[in-house]
């Protein structure tokens, strides 16, 4: 568990961000610049659009576009391009297909939608390489590209931004989507809780059975808490048999009861590995924004929730802990 003076440092198994996810992040940047630039694929291939993200914590995420559908952006999760982001309107802009020339349009956004530098009052044509800016922060650029552009610009995000054993978010992504989720929650005074998690006795696992046994739980448990959350709900690895759940718009109260079925969602059946059935349960620490007094930061939010991990270690494990005795 994690040291509550280096709360940031959740897991102690895995560095906080390892040399292959800053090469991966190397990789994507090149990669990035290589695909956004303004020439057209070679001649005879077939095009299609897409929206790759400048800036952020979803940087490098690459977005088709339709060519039937108009596609829209902004905060809403009902967006085709959904951005966390709380100085986007909830439908801030949308991009369409009009007449074989795209043309992106501005949905009466609040802090603005610029194309290339200029503000677009009512729409602007795009074209390939455009450089898209919402509300000031938000960084876009629009391409057309082959579809084996598309595809690798895919991988390198992917492998940039996910956990390699589980597909997951991995430690960086996740610090960063957590910073952006609690400053939209603070500004709209909403509600944001986290589920902290702990796989008990783990290395009784890979004492018993083995470390590719051990990857097999720790797979299997990503999948059932990717199974079981909201699709609005946030799922990363922080190294090691420590997972974090980013729940927003709910209570604390209501996060308690997400993770008692996380719990029992973990715990409902062992793992098959190999011709062996491995038992398997974890521990819950919830905190709120609500319980973090005048400090509502990251570093609190997790200190609090590992103080009640901590708490359902104690408590004989395979728990939820949402609140600690008072003293």
């Amino acid at each position: 568990m994690m040291d509550t003076e280096a709360v940031v440092a959740l897991g102690t198994s895995e560095p906080a961000v390892g040399e292959h996810e800053k090469e991966d992040r190397r990789r994507a940047l090149r990669t990035m610049k290589t695909f956004s630039g303004s020439s057209h694929p070679p001649p005879g291939k077939a095009t299609r659009a897409v929206l790759t993200v400048q800036s952020g914590p979803e940087a490098g995420r690459v977005v088709p576009l339709s060519a039937s559908d108009p596609n829209t952006i902004g905060r809403g999760e009902e967006c085709t391009v959904a951005l966390a982001d709380a100085r986007l309107s909830r439908l801030h802009a949308k991009i369409l297909l009009l007449h074989d020339e795209w043309v992106l349009a501005d949905e009466g956004s609040t802090n603005g939608t610029f194309v290339n530098g200029s503000r677009v009052e009512s729409h602007s044509q795009l074209d390939d390489g455009a450089r898209i800016l919402l509300a000031g922060t938000v960084s876009l650029r629009f391409s057309l590209v082959t579809e084996e552009e598309e595809r690798a610009l895919a991988r390198v995000y992917d492998a940039a931004m996910r956990d390699g054993l589980t597909g997951v978010y991995n430690r960086k992504a996740l610090e960063e989507r957590l910073a952006s989720e609690l400053a939209f929650a603070v500004r709209h005074v909403a509600p944001l809780s986290i589920v902290l998690l702990d796989v008990d006795d783990f290395k009784l696992v890979n004492d018993a059975h083995g470390h590719l046994a051990g990857d097999a739980v720790i797979r299997e448990i990503a999948s059932r808490l990717m199974r079981a959350v909201r699709t609005e709900d946030v799922v990363g690895r922080y190294g090691g048999e420590e997972f974090v759940v980013v729940a927003r718009d709910i209570s604390l109260e209501q996060a308690a009861q997400l993770a008692e079925r996380l719990r029992r969602t973990i715990s409902a059946e062992p793992v098959a590995y190999d011709n062996q059935r491995i038992d398997v349960a974890a521990s819950f620490g919830v905190a709120s924004i609500a319980c973090c007094g005048e400090r509502k930061d990251v570093r609190t939010l997790l200190r609090i929730a590992d103080e009640r991990l901590y708490g359902a270690k104690r408590g004989g494990r395979n728990r939820v802990v949402a609140s600690l005795p008072k003293a």
